[in-house]
Order: structure tokens, then C-alpha cells, then sequence
């Protein structure tokens, strides 16, 4: 059994963007996949593992493209006799049987501080098998001690890290730094970098309309500001750190199944 290829499975699933795992199951005659070979294709185009080679590859390369894009895989039957309906042009005789799993991503957060209520989400992440990555200045609360299931620690002011990165991987920005100040200038990145995902925000009522006044003053728009979820989670008056994260928990379930 070739172990790499299923670690590499795990490091794509963390990763979180979409991609699709192609296992031969049958062939026959001089098809150049073998039952067992497997491949993972990511919807940039890189390749890890081989089903073959060849133009077997590159067809289901072509289509398993497609399979990503539409979510959902399926049975490829390639032949390599000219007779056959399925034939695509090799001579070599024989056919190829393809199953393809394409792997979509799940919950993706990025958590914007790394406090209590960040513990306490990652604590229920862990039984939810939600993938979240935390950023935060503070190397003392940002580290792999206090978050081991993190698939990142970013070590920067999380408006620093939104400006710059690539926020696609994630589905789901969380903001509950230590500072009003950092919350707004957190919101600010994320509307600036045009993130398409929910963007939710702990705090009052007040501090919420407070910072609508001060956005859209600078030109943030009503619809944009009505798509935050703030303040962020269920209304189950909840006080504690774990309170609010199920709080928060349960919103984010209640949109993903709507």
C-alpha cells in the first residue's frame, strides 16, 4: 500500500480547498492503470500520483476538471479498441475503469484572535470536524499548545494577514480579537478584500451600530454591512467563552443546512 498518497489525501482535506481523488478498479489488456493506482488532481491543476501516464491521464484529467467544478464525481470507462464507443484514441487495446471521489470543502474558519472564546470554538470544531486556522499578533496565545488541531497559526495582526492572503481557502471568517479597535480595522480588511464567505463579529448591539456609522461613512455599503453576522451567534443569552462559541456554533450550523 502506498502510504503517501492517503497522507497527501489528509493534506489536501486540511488544506480545504476542493479537489478529487481518482482510484483505477478494473482494466484490462495494456491499459497503463493498474486496479489500485491512485491520483489526486487540485482544481489549480496540480497532480499528485499517476493512474498511468499517458493519454489516460490527460482524458481524465479533462474531466475530473469537471467533476470538481460541478462537485460530484463518478465512474470514467475508458476502452482502447477502435470498435468501441468508448474509445478516445490509444491503440494500445484493452480498457480502464476509473472511480472518482471529489472531495468538496467543508467548514473552513479563520479565527481573528486566538482568546477564550477561540479555545472554545476549537474545542467544538474538534468534535464537529470543522478545519480552522487562527491569526494573532500574540505569540503567548497563538501557538500550537493552545490550538493542535489549527491547520495554521499566523503570527500577525489578523487586518495585516486578511490584506494579504489568499482567504479562499476559508469559508468562514471569524472576528473576536482583544480590541473594539482591531475588531473594526478586521472588518474593514475584510470588506476591502471583497471576501464572498460569512463574516461574523462578536460584540453588542451598540459597538455594532457604532462601527455601521463609522463604515458607512467611509463608503461601505448598506448591503454589505447587512450580510455580518454581528453580533455573531443564537440569541441563548450565553456569557461564558464556551456559551458564546456554542453560540456561535449553532449559527454556523443553522446557515450551513439552510
Amino acid at each position: 500500500m502506498n502510504t503517501e498518497i492517503y497522507q497527501q489525501i489528509i493534506a489536501a482535506i486540511e488544506e480545504g480547498a476542493p479537489f478529487a481523488v481518482a482510484s483505477v478498479i478494473e482494466s484490462d489488456g495494456s491499459s497503463p492503470g493498474k486496479p489500485g493506482h491512485k491520483m489526486i488532481l487540485h482544481a489549480d491543476g496540480r497532480q499528485i500520483g499517476t493512474i498511468g501516464g499517458g493519454k489516460l491521464e490527460l482524458k481524465a484529467k479533462e474531466e475530473m476538471q469537471g467533476m470538481i467544478a460541478n462537485g460530484s464525481g463518478g465512474i470514467l470507462n475508458y476502452s482502447f479498441d477502435p470498435e468501441s464507443p468508448e474509445y478516445f484514441g490509444m491503440v494500445c487495446g484493452g480498457k480502464a475503469t476509473i472511480a472518482v471521489e471529489v472531495i468538496s470543502p467543508g467548514v473552513r474558519l479563520l479565527f481573528c484572535g486566538g482568546g477564550h472564546v477561540a479555545h472554545s470554538m476549537a474545542a467544538i470544531c474538534r468534535q464537529l470536524g470543522y478545519v480552522y486556522s487562527v491569526v494573532d499578533a500574540r505569540e503567548g496565545l497563538a501557538n500550537t499548545d493552545s490550538f493542535p488541531d489549527a491547520t495554521q497559526i499566523m503570527l500577525e495582526p489578523p487586518p495585516d494577514f486578511i490584506s494579504s492572503a489568499d482567504l479562499s481557502r476559508y469559508s468562514h471568517i471569524l472576528i473576536f480579537t482583544h480590541e473594539h479597535s482591531l475588531d473594526l480595522a478586521t472588518l474593514r480588511a475584510v470588506h476591502q478584500v471583497d471576501f464572498a464567505g460569512y463574516v461574523g463579529m462578536i460584540g453588542s448591539a451598540k459597538k455594532w451600530a457604532r462601527f455601521q456609522k463609522d463604515l458607512l461613512a467611509e463608503g461601505v455599503t448598506k448591503e454589505w454591512l447587512s450580510e455580518v453576522h454581528c453580533p455573531i451567534g443564537i440569541k441563548i443569552n450565553a456569557n461564558s467563552p464556551m456559551e458564546i462559541a456554542l453560540s456561535i456554533a449553532a449559527e454556523l450550523i443553522k446557515e450551513r443546512n439552510a
